[in-house]
């Protein structure tokens, strides 16, 4: 870090300067090292660099993993060295915090440690299951393909996540749009234009009406609205962090129809193909456990797979316990139990998290191409209602002044 200092000496006076020093004693020592006087001593005040001031904008993404572990996996089988493939990535990549992550990593390799232990101290960007599959590559000599399978697993979640916002994206728009023109015609064109057929006695028609209706209950309660909304948030913020209720909060999202089967099915092939991945790797089914398990974020199928460790360490074997958590499907379960008993399980987890990956897939794309549809139909709906809602009183005005 870096101090400023006043200082005097006979031949110059006062002076002013800056060290840099680990600490305030070595600045110190610096200082009085160049035959100055020291009169003030204090650490240099400056603003944070931008990306601690708004780190979600520069934070490393899925996409930038991807392109990372795939471009070192294809410099490290080239032959190139890890130490001049990171400065490479470093100088080429526009993320500010990804280069300094890698410079942070190359300083760990210079001084004698391995990738993964560079990659270990960022683990906001490396998680646990990158880390143990970078260090079992480095220790079998497969590097190269590790950082491949981390880059294919990756690739396929982000594709997934991206095709969804694709397509909901417009939608969403349109909805959005649609529902602040409704807002806009209920609270801004419409009462003007109905006080001018009020003297005519002309009748509001029941579309009008029941739209003006709703938009005077929301406007005479909006307070009483918004405290509703702020508790139910406040409810589902407290309730997250209390333990029963946060299990109960995820045992119900597995009953959801379509969405349950859905996130339980992308639960289980992330936790087979992190396994596969290990087991091919050379990690022991023990090990391999925890690091699958601690990928799992429904709390449901997180105490089936630990309950399924347990039974493991104790020498019953994993897919026993699973048997007893109706959450996990049957027949993933019994393929497990298979291939456990024949000692091929780590083909066995690979070919079950290729086929609920693709399940999830096909799952996913009918849903979205099941929305768009609907949310154009839903578009359609609100039109149609903002139409009839202005044109129908102008209609009864009309025919309340023809003679």
């Amino acid at each position: 870090m870096q101090f400023n200092y006043v200082a005097y000496t006979l031949e110059q006076g006062v002076i002013k300067g800056r060290v840099d020093a680990e600490n305030e004693y070595e600045a110190r020592e610096e200082v009085l090292g160049r035959g100055l006087r020291l009169l003030q001593l204090k650490p240099a005040r400056k603003l944070p660099p931008i990306d601690e001031i708004f780190p979600s904008l520069f934070k490393v993404k899925t996409g930038d993993l991807v392109r990372l572990s795939r471009q070192l996996a294809t410099m490290t089988l080239g032959g190139s060295s890890l130490q001049r493939s990171l400065e490479m990535l470093e100088s080429e990549s526009k993320n500010r915090v990804l280069r300094k992550i890698l410079a942070s990593i190359r300083k760990t390799l210079d001084e004698g440690g391995s990738l993964s232990s560079g990659m270990a101290k960022h683990p906001a960007v490396f998680n646990a299951r990158f880390v143990s599959v970078v260090e079992v590559g480095e220790h079998t000599g497969g590097l190269a393909s590790a950082l491949e399978q981390l880059s294919d697993s990756m690739e396929r979640e982000h594709e997934a996540v991206q095709r969804f916002k694709r397509t909901m994206m417009m939608p969403l728009f349109t909805m959005g749009s649609s529902v602040a023109m409704l807002v806009l015609m209920m609270t801004v064109m419409l009462p003007p234009l109905l006080e001018s057929f009020e003297a005519f006695d002309a009748d509001t028609p029941l579309i009008t009406a029941i739209a003006m209706g709703v938009v005077g209950f929301i406007s005479d309660n909006l307070l009483i609205i918004v405290g509703v909304i702020v508790f139910l948030a406040v409810a589902y913020a407290v309730g997250s962090r209390i333990p029963t209720i946060h299990y109960k909060m995820h045992l119900a999202s597995t009953k959801l129809p379509v969405i349950g089967s859905l996130l339980v099915s992308k639960e289980i092939a992330a936790f087979s193909r992190t396994n596969a991945m290990l087991l091919n790797a050379g990690v022991s089914l023990a090990e391999s456990l925890p690091l699958a398990i601690g990928g799992c974020k429904n709390l449901v199928v997180y105490a089936a797979f630990a309950a399924g460790e347990q039974s493991l360490l104790a020498g019953r074997g994993m897919a026993q316990a699973l048997k007893e958590y109706p959450v996990l499907p049957r027949l993933w379960v019994e393929l497990v139990m298979v291939g456990e008993e024949n000692n091929f399980l780590p083909q066995t987890l690979e070919n079950l998290a290729n086929a609920y990956e693709a399940e999830v897939e096909n799952r996913l794309a009918a849903i979205l191409s099941l929305m768009e549809p609907l949310s154009t139909f839903a578009v359609g709906g609100v039109v149609l209602f903002m139409a009839l809602s202005m044109f129908m009183p102008i209609m009864s005005g009309m025919d309340a002044i023809a003679p």
